[in-house]
């Protein structure tokens, strides 16, 4: 926590009664490019930048031409000397802008383009161009010839479940990442989903248990959405920008207010450490080293080799570790034709120990080459070698990036994975340039971090309420071979830990929003029943046995609720340790919790529809619209309900009773589900329990169960942990019990029914000792 800053954020010179809406974040040359979407009637593009993610400067209108009118969603792709930008003015198509600079000034380059709204381009490795765009029922994917031609598109399966937009692909380690908003910009349940492909950017996706990954309905923080993904400043980490909701504008609709949170990766797992507010937030790392140099180094942080064999050279003061990611930025040329003899080549030097033992990636400017070769005691091997994309102008800049550890070296030209070799494992040394006296180059940032291929996520401060990841818990000392990762067996594609040894532990730096009542669980394989675990949060400890009975049947994976500890607010530890057996965690989740009341009536303080409130029975009024009712406190955990429940003659619908809601919504263009947690619902001779989880609706447990007109049912549901039972009438035996891996813990009880024929008691609560 040496440097921290605050969501939402606050920038000079946003657009008056309006903010920042859909941001997009560029990185390019060590510096940060923010654009946003342009205010109705409103004529420009703003643009902000930053070194560090977290001061930004404001850069002024990168547009002002009449076209830009409205302009929705601008993004910024750069490519061999030129940026160009995609936007949707007033979502009326999409045009193509070009300019040789980032803060502008960007011409219009085609004519309408259609596509509807929120276009997004994305270069793969092979240097293939793919464009996505909104639409009904999922994000609209295409191929284009150029920066400038888009071919026909295809639907992919990223959907939720009614308008998706927003979109933006991600490719880390292999993995192609797409991120995509919806319902409705003006919805407080409009979220962020992801999903994650292996194969190719517009294939099909698998969209993971843990979504959303940003959604707040909050009243001061909601409507989170429409964000872009960027590297953070150490070249490893990265961050997710989105913007959320708050108050009314002059014209009626909600402000909007920019947000930053650290992206986390496990595997096929994609999260966020957030979403952050109104609280302090750790801030993005810098790199170890860093040098915006000015065309030719500066002699304070390099030194300057003899020239040898008609090659300049410069080497970094400082050095790497073992383990670590650097950039280097240049014009290699400041002239394509140049017809000296001999050859010509620009050369990024790492892991440097002398004029003899050193690494590089070589830039041939006759065969428009990449390679990755070493030098050791005066020899020198090539180890790899490839073609750099075509077309490549080197009088324009461009970016190296070599990442490199004991899993081996990634080298990366522009973003593209061009280079790698796993046998060339990580070595510290310093960095450097050395190219031909043929040549003149223009230097520019040039850095690195002693971080590399994620391993900055095992340093993050977690807020809480929210999930950390087993694998990026830090281990005790001495722990030797206490651990070991797999993920064969994982649903989703991440890794999880064993813990081996007795005593093995794992901690979380954590940072407590506000002092509470803090539910601690995990997600624990099946085959670790049997095993003790200890949990110690708040200065206090407890020891678990895991039982069989917790583990639900229907899958390899449980979520286990293990402990409830008194945290206080600010920065803190949880830890995790085995007394016995094998334990495998994947996850940890942090709940804040408060106790249900003692036999209390809900007040329902959220309402959906037109009901009558004022009797003795609660009723939907009119059909226009489905009702639903929410009350109580998103904090309840274990509790019994009781309500009755009387079916009429003019109840041609189902009814049902809502349990641990959370993140409760309602808008008229999103998904009808629109909260978080479990449906209880009556209708056609069946009782059914569904899980919801928005676009998700999954039936997972159904029971007959024959209703008589006008006669009042008693239901009694009690929720325990994991475990579900529903008790009808004066039955002490439950007609349907579940189990859920994955439970929501915490939540709500409502009401929900599209019909005035039913009859509902007031609903009563009471805690489960």
């Amino acid at each position: 926590m040496k440097q921290t800053y605050q969501n939402p954020m606050k920038l000079d010179q946003v657009w008056e009664d309006y903010g920042i809406g859909d941001p997009f974040v560029l990185r390019f040359n060590g510096k940060y490019y923010l654009y946003c979407s342009t205010k109705d009637r409103r004529v420009g593009i703003k643009s902000w930048s930053s070194e560090d993610l977290i001061h930004w400067q404001y850069e002024g209108l990168v547009t002002e031409d009449p076209l830009t009118e409205g302009a929705y969603a601008p993004e910024v792709v750069y490519w061999n000397g030129s940026f160009y930008m995609y936007t949707s003015p007033a979502g009326n198509g999409h045009y193509v802008l070009r300019s040789d600079n980032p803060t502008g000034p960007f011409k219009v380059q085609t004519d309408n383009l259609g596509l509807s709204i929120d276009g997004s381009v994305f270069i793969d490795d092979d240097a293939k161009w793919y464009f996505t765009n909104a639409a009904s029922g999922g994000i609209m994917a295409s191929l284009m010839e150029d920066p400038y031609t888009i071919g026909p598109g295809d639907k992919l399966n990223t959907s939720l479940g009614h308008w998706t937009e927003g979109s933006m692909i991600l490719k880390r380690q292999g993995r192609y990442f797409i991120t995509y908003t919806g319902n409705h910009v003006f919805s407080r349940g409009y979220r962020v989903n992801y999903a994650v492909a292996h194969d190719s950017p517009n294939g099909i996706y698998t969209i993971p248990e843990n979504n959303p990954i940003l959604i707040s309905t909050k009243e001061d923080f909601n409507g989170l959405g429409h964000s872009s993904t960027v590297m953070g400043p150490d070249m490893d980490s990265y961050y997710i920008v989105y913007h959320n909701l708050i108050g009314r504008s002059a014209e009626g609709p909600p402000v909007r207010m920019m947000n930053i949170d650290r992206l986390l990766f496990n595997g096929d797992k994609m999260s966020v450490a957030g979403p952050t507010y109104g609280m302090p937030v750790q801030a993005p790392e810098r790199p170890a080293f860093y040098d915006y140099v000015a065309g030719v180094p500066r002699e304070d942080h390099w030194e300057h080799q003899e020239t040898q064999q008609n090659k300049e050279t410069w080497i970094s003061k400082a050095s790497t570790g073992s383990k670590f990611t650097t950039e280097f930025n240049a014009v290699i040329s400041d002239r394509e034709d140049q017809t000296t003899s001999g050859p010509r080549t620009f050369e990024a030097l790492f892991s440097y120990h002398g004029t003899d033992q050193f690494r590089g990636i070589r830039v041939d400017m006759e065969t428009k080459t990449l390679s990755l070769f070493e030098a050791d005691q005066g020899k020198e091997r090539v180890v790899h070698t490839g073609d750099l994309p075509k077309g490549m102008d080197l009088t324009k800049h461009h970016t190296l990036r070599v990442e490199s550890d004991q899993a081996g070296t990634w080298v990366y030209w522009d973003g593209l994975l061009l280079l790698s070799d796993e046998q060339m494992k990580g070595e510290a040394g310093a960095i450097g340039y050395r190219w031909s006296t043929a040549l003149k180059p223009t230097l520019s940032y040039t850095a690195f971090s002693n971080e590399a291929r994620g391993s900055s996520d095992h340093k993050v401060l977690h807020p809480l309420p929210g999930t950390m990841e087993a694998i990026h818990g830090i281990p005790g000392e001495d722990e030797g071979q206490a651990f070991s990762m797999n993920d064969e067996n994982t649903p989703d594609g991440s890794y999880s830990v064993t813990l081996t040894k007795n005593d093995s532990e794992l901690s979380f730096p954590v940072y407590v929003k506000e002092e509470g009542t803090y539910l601690i669980s995990a997600m624990v394989a099946k085959d670790s029943a049997g095993g003790k675990m200890s949990v110690h949060a708040g200065g206090k400890g407890t020891e678990i046995k895991l039982k069989a009975e917790d583990f639900s049947n229907e899958s390899e994976w449980s979520k286990i609720p293990l402990a409830s500890f008194h945290l206080g607010e600010g920065p803190q530890w949880i830890s995790l340790s085995k007394e016995k057996g094998e334990v495998s965690i994947r996850y940890i989740e942090v709940s804040k919790t408060v106790p249900a009341p003692s036999r209390q009536t809900v007040e329902f303080t959220a309402q959906f529809g037109n009901w009558d409130l004022s009797g003795e029975q609660i009723t939907l009024l009119s059909q226009d619209r489905e009702g639903k009712l929410f009350g109580g406190d998103p904090g309840w955990s274990d509790y019994e309900v009781n309500f009755q429940m009387t079916h009429t003659e003019e109840a041609p619908s189902k009814a049902a009773l809502l349990l641990r809601t959370s993140n409760e919504s309602d808008f008229k263009d999103q998904v009808a589900d629109s909260f978080m947690g479990y449906e209880l619902s009556f209708n056609n001779g069946f009782v059914r329990l569904n899980r919801i989880d928005y676009e998700v609706n999954e039936e997972v447990a159904s029971e007959l169960l024959e209703l008589e007109n006008n006669k009042a049912l008693n239901i009694r549901v009690q929720l325990e942990g994991a475990v579900i039972s529903v008790f009808i009438g004066d039955s002490k035996k439950p007609l349907l019990t579940w189990t859920d891996p994955n439970a929501f813990l915490t939540g709500r009880v409502g009401l929900r029914t599209a019909s005035k024929g039913w009859l509902f008691s007031p609903i009563t609560v009471s805690p489960i000792k």
